[in-house]
């Protein structure tokens, strides 16, 4: 059954390094001895299905190693040496477990990674999105103020027009009772008018009526006078009259 060494070599500038080191074993029982030739043949073929498990587990180990660097930590070495000095030896069995548990690991390792750089990118969207939203609100929080001093401005203008309307309202109403006042005044100046054109037309009309009596009577005088002169001058002779 095949073994593997693992040598963990220590130096002052560096990490701990961890080798491993194929050690081929001998069978556990001894074998019957046999001809020259088939014990060749048979050392040969043993040497040669060692050799190519050595080579597959090299290969696994350096996947292995592969795994490790991809992660950061310091790869495995296999050592050439035969001596057992301060190595640690697995067998077969184990080394395979351990390459095993490695990869495993190593695959888990991924995993957790891959799922940490997921939470750090969902983290990252999250703060992004909060940022965005943060933005909006701070927006929104301006327009709301912006909104809020807009209408506080428009409730100022509508006090003021409101003020203005109702002090022009007194006015036109102070006006009007002006206004009122003194269109009783006129009325009562018009009746007043009125009352003393009618009383001149009738002074009027009285004179009138006076001229015309005055007349008719100057007329009906200036007549009997001219009859009364007439009549005279009938009386009279003409040798008196021609005196005269």
């Amino acid at each position: 059954m095949t073994r593997c060494n693992v040598q963990e070599e220590y130096t002052m500038t560096e990490g701990a390094q961890i080798f491993l080191l194929p050690v081929s074993t001998s069978s556990d029982s001894k074998e019957t001895m046999s001809p020259a030739t088939s014990k060749c043949q048979e050392s040969s073929q043993f040497s040669d299905r060692l050799k190519f498990e050595k080579q597959q587990e090299e290969a696994e180990w350096e996947s292995i190693n592969v795994l490790l660097m991809a992660h950061g930590l310091k790869p495995l070495f296999l050592v050439k040496r035969t001596d057992l000095k301060d190595l640690i030896v697995f067998d077969k069995q184990s080394s395979q477990r351990m390459r095993q548990n490695l990869k495993v690991l190593m695959e888990e390792t991924a995993c957790q990674q891959s799922m940490i750089q997921e939470l750090i990118e969902s983290n990252q969207q999250l703060k992004n999105e909060l940022q965005v939203e943060q933005s909006r609100a701070a927006h929104q929080e301006q327009r709301a103020n912006d909104l809020e001093q807009v209408m506080e401005s428009v409730k100022s203008k509508i006090g003021e027009l409101e003020d203005g309307s109702l002090n022009r309202v007194c006015q036109q109403q102070n006006k009007i009772k002006d206004l009122q006042k003194e269109q009783k005044m006129l009325q009562a100046k018009c009746q007043h008018y009125k009352k003393k054109r009618v009383e001149q037309q009738e002074i009027i009309t009285a004179l009138q009526n006076d001229v015309y009596r005055l007349r008719k009577e100057e007329e009906e005088r200036v007549i009997t006078q001219n009859q009364v002169f007439s009549y005279l001058c009938k009386r009279v002779p003409h040798s008196v009259l021609d005196r005269q």
